[in-house]
């Protein structure tokens, strides 16, 4: 069943993807860092987004200024069919309100970090050492000392449970030690744990903190730590 699942994950991915490139010729961009590398390097005056260069003291400062979400409305995951099961462990589950990114935590299973499906303009190509199962080029990891897109995959994980609600623009979320803010260029992680962050949006991943870009190891499309 969860393999059938992931196989249907992955169509939706990629479907999801195809529509976004046909259409963006009329829809405005939102949940995009694409501005985002030529924005200030900290948070400014108008309440921008930290962009490239910025600090993990500015990140954290504009992450923590972000409006307390009511974690009840998130504590469930909801199916295409319509099945809800509540989630334990103090995981969250979300999605950006264009519903371009949707993320959970997975504490339950073991699993620490922040796991995201996001409609990527230009996903990484599978890599030529890929091992097991299926390569999901729009899964998004967030562990602090590591994050990746792109990723080997034997089961829906996580999302086997479905979706959250939708996450409103300058809302922020904790789940453990990582707290999130919503915002149209994006959503921001971060883990004060290790003094790291990411900006998450359909131009991929931009770190901040301790993270930079690594060479990714098997099965890993692109990959960033500490």
């Amino acid at each position: 069943m969860r393999i059938a699942a992931l196989t249907v994950l992955v169509l939706l991915v990629a479907g999801c993807s195809t529509a976004t490139d046909q259409h963006a010729h009329t829809v405005a961009p939102t949940e995009s860092a694409t501005s985002a590398l030529a924005a200030p390097s900290t948070t400014d005056s108008s309440g921008r987004a930290p962009g490239q260069g910025a600090s993990f003291a500015a990140v954290d400062a504009w992450v923590q200024d972000g409006r307390p979400a009511d974690a009840a409305k998130f504590a469930t995951a909801t199916t295409q069919d319509g099945t809800t099961t509540p989630l334990k462990d103090g995981d969250v589950a979300f999605n950006s309100p264009t519903a371009k990114i949707k993320c959970t935590s997975d504490s339950e299973e073991g699993m620490p970090g922040l796991y995201c499906l996001v409609d990527l303009k230009n996903p990484p190509a599978q890599p030529a050492r890929s091992g097991e199962g299926e390569f999901v080029a729009n899964w998004i990891d967030f562990t602090g000392t590591k994050a990746s897109v792109g990723s080997m995959h034997g089961d829906p994980g996580p999302f086997v449970r479905g979706y959250g609600n939708q996450l409103p623009y300058g809302s922020r979320i904790a789940a453990g030690d990582y707290t999130c803010r919503m915002d149209s260029s994006g959503l921001i992680c971060e883990d004060k744990s290790t003094k790291s962050a990411v900006r998450i949006s359909d131009a991929g991943i931009l770190p901040f903190g301790c993270l930079s870009e690594k060479t990714p190891t098997e099965g890993i499309g692109k990959l960033y730590g500490c």
